[in-house]
């Protein structure tokens, strides 16, 4: 019989030993990303419950729809308004997931609509005076026949705190975008006043209130709002793929809970969340994104009001298709009809 020598007895006892360790560590592990999600979610739960004033139910089991509908909506400084701000931003974001598709869809904050609820005409961006957020959602559904799933509204200082949250952005400035009147609402005394903004081309790394500046200004734009829009839309396609450039990155999202607390409004549930996240991870390389609006000169023309004010018309026809290409028949159908019986603009 072989002769079994200490060595190999130590060694024998050191396996078990090494293979319980290994076991602990993968266990320590999953209790620690089990941990972290339930934080997370606790998080979001809290954080969307302190905004829309709503307790949110614990949910665990999730049904995927095929489509869904989210309005996001940028006020202005709502500190120099005793009412509701108007919505300087408009944009449906609809993600069909049987399709793995991604449309942005923006929506000119001047374009002359009816108002809801009233037999009154005026620039899509006013609705949210009558009764703030739900008014905005109705006057989008009225007019182009979308249905809304879930909105998030975002106030400046909101915008500002994430993208500092994250470290700042780095923005590739196309063209140089210079304005002499660009609002001094942010960090100062003159909630009224104007300065001059001069960002140069290029590849810039920008913090929170210099990325809002870029995405804000508008007065020297030769595109004028329309390209105020296109900035907007890079800047959110940037933050997608800073957010989600690895789970890791996903850390920094309870801080930016934080930071947002108070600055955004939405009736998102964590739930919700989780699932577009999930289609985001499992589907990245092959999604589609596309950008959409009613730009000049094919589905809107520049004009006046009856009261003089400078607005933007909505060319029925070609924009009931691009909204029919995009939400379906119904929805091209109601854009057809609404925007070919505005009234109140000059001839």
């Amino acid at each position: 019989m072989e002769k079994i020598t200490e060595e190999q007895k130590l060694s024998k006892k050191q396996k078990p030993f090494l293979i319980r360790l290994f076991f602990y560590l993968i266990l320590a592990a999953i209790f620690f990303l089990l941990g972290y999600s339930l934080f997370y979610a606790v998080k979001f739960r809290d954080f969307v419950s302190s905004g829309t004033g709503q307790k949110i139910q614990n949910q665990t089991v999730a049904t995927m729809p095929d489509q869904t509908n989210i309005l996001l909506l940028g006020s202005d400084n709502d500190q120099k308004f005793t009412g509701n701000p108007l919505t300087q931003t408009m944009m449906i974001v609809h993600i069909d997931f049987a399709k793995k598709e991604i449309d942005m869809f923006s929506i000119p904050r001047d374009l002359w609509v009816k108002m809801p609820g009233k037999d009154l005409y005026g620039k899509i961006d006013q609705a949210s005076e009558f009764k703030g957020i739900p008014s905005a959602v109705d006057v989008v559904e009225q007019t182009f026949g979308i249905h809304i799933d879930n909105y998030a509204w975002v106030g400046l200082l909101g915008f500002i705190k994430s993208i500092d949250t994250l470290g700042g952005v780095n923005l590739d400035v196309l063209h140089p975008v210079l304005d002499n009147q660009y609002p001094t609402d942010i960090n100062s005394s003159n909630l009224y006043g104007y300065q001059r903004l001069d960002i140069q081309a290029g590849m810039q790394h920008m913090s929170g209130e210099e990325a809002l500046k870029y995405v804000r200004s508008r007065h020297e734009d030769l595109l004028g709002d329309f390209g105020r829009t296109e900035r907007q839309r890079q800047l959110l396609l940037t933050l997608k793929n800073t957010l989600f450039q690895s789970k890791t990155s996903l850390l920094n999202i309870p801080q930016i809970f934080d930071d947002l607390k108070g600055q955004i409004k939405t009736d998102v549930s964590p739930l919700d969340v989780v699932e577009v996240g999930t289609f985001y991870f499992e589907n990245q390389k092959s999604i589609k994104i596309k950008q959409f609006t009613l730009s000049p000169p094919t589905y809107s023309t520049d004009g006046n009001s009856t009261d003089g004010q400078s607005i933007v018309i909505g060319d029925a026809t070609n924009s009931a298709k691009l909204v029919e290409s995009i939400f379906g028949k119904k929805a091209g159908e109601t854009t057809l009809s609404s925007l070919s019986s505005v009234k109140e603009i000059q001839q």
